[in-house]
């Protein structure tokens, strides 16, 4: 009678062993769909589809969502970084250009270094701009991380 009890737990714990294993495979594969930007509804197809309860499909979804956001929150935060010291040198720069009583003569040689100062600080805005959207609503971003950080 010991001997077929035993058995039976070992044949329970290896069926759960088993759903274990399956379930994180699972999860595996929907933070691979939520982090290349698929919507929340089709993972939560997936999941529910594959044997996943619905309540835990729910909570996965939901910490994995906030993974993705926080890495764009990243993103954004490197944008920002990026813009800012784009735009310092130039903003500062002109600024004193223009605070002195004249301008100098411009030659062919410092017209292209300011045209070159002003493309960098307009690149310097945009990354900005890009950058402050990521952190304010980092869900506005579509497709995959590693497309959003190039």
């Amino acid at each position: 009678m010991f001997h077929i009890a035993s058995r039976r737990r070992w044949r329970q714990s290896c069926e759960s062993f088993g759903k274990k294993m399956i379930t994180d495979g699972l999860i595996v594969e929907a933070r691979a769909r939520i982090i290349w930007g698929d919507e929340p509804a089709s993972v939560r197809y997936f999941l529910t589809s594959n044997g996943v309860a619905a309540a835990e499909a729910d909570a996965k979804i939901e910490e994995l969502t906030l993974e993705r956001n926080a890495e764009i929150k990243k993103l954004g935060i490197r944008d920002v970084l990026i813009g800012v010291v784009l735009m310092a040198p130039a903003i500062i720069f002109f600024c004193i250009l223009f605070a002195r009583s004249h301008i100098p003569s411009l030659t062919v040689r410092s017209g292209k270094g300011y045209g070159v100062l002003a493309l960098a600080a307009l690149y310097g805005l945009w990354r900005l701009v890009n950058g402050v959207i990521r952190l304010v609503r980092p869900k506005s971003e579509h497709g995959s991380i590693p497309d959003i950080s190039e």
